[in-house]
């Protein structure tokens, strides 16, 4: 599955833009006086701007498969890094063959460059969020993830993620280029304390060659 466009929502319009072009590099493709467009490896990432207060969102990056500790390196250096529970910056799913790094942006969101073993893309050189290659997680709050998912699975054919078995407060949806992650209220996003809170995303997602248009707010 892939993540073809991801519309949220910010307070910080001016700041956002800031952020995702000059510290993450990533090119505008379109912009007007109350949002933006980048283009994050092959996803279209569109701010929108509002005025009243923005729940976190947590959304993943895909890295290079070898790039993890030069993306750490990289991201020392430009980023607001955040522990895990065991004080690394570090996290290792051996479930689902990957490696995360965490970092907050202007706003507050909870992103993640995640390297995954099986995509098996190696790239040479030094780390640089050019080789973002898409957005690969979307994080969606639910009040019955397990209801919400049976009813996308019925509607558009899609499929659990075969390396994470689904749980009442958690659970994923696709694959290791796309995941569409839905969580309960208040279940604190990893690895921080802040309770999941729902949140305005709008998404388009391919899968076997059908675009799907989701709005978080449709499925809680």
């Amino acid at each position: 599955m892939y993540i073809v466009n991801l519309d949220i929502e910010t307070n910080q319009l001016d700041k956002s833009k800031q952020f995702y072009t000059k510290v993450l590099d990533f090119e505008i493709l379109e912009e007007s006086t109350n949002s933006f467009a980048v283009q994050a490896g092959e996803t279209i990432l569109t701010f929108k701007e509002v005025q009243e207060v923005v729940n976190v969102y947590h959304f993943a990056f895909n890295i290079p498969s070898n790039q993890l500790q030069n993306a750490l390196t990289w991201a020392k250096q430009h980023l607001d890094l955040i522990e895990n529970i065991e004080g690394n910056l570090v996290t290792t799913f051996e479930a689902w063959k990957a490696q995360s790094i965490y970092f907050t942006d202007n706003n507050g969101n909870i992103l993640e460059f995640i390297a995954r073993a099986d995509i098996q893309l190696n790239v040479n050189g030094d780390f640089s969020p050019t080789q973002i290659t898409c957005i690969s997680e979307i994080g969606v709050v639910v009040d019955e993830p397990i209801a919400q998912a049976e009813k996308l699975i019925r509607k558009y054919n899609l499929s659990y993620f075969d390396k994470a078995k689904p749980t009442e407060q958690f659970l994923a949806l696709g694959d290791d280029q796309g995941l569409l992650i839905m969580v309960t209220p208040n279940r604190n996003w990893y690895p921080t304390h802040i309770p999941a809170k729902v949140t305005n995303t709008d998404m388009i997602l391919e899968e076997n060659e059908m675009l799907i248009a989701l709005n978080s707010k449709e499925l809680k």
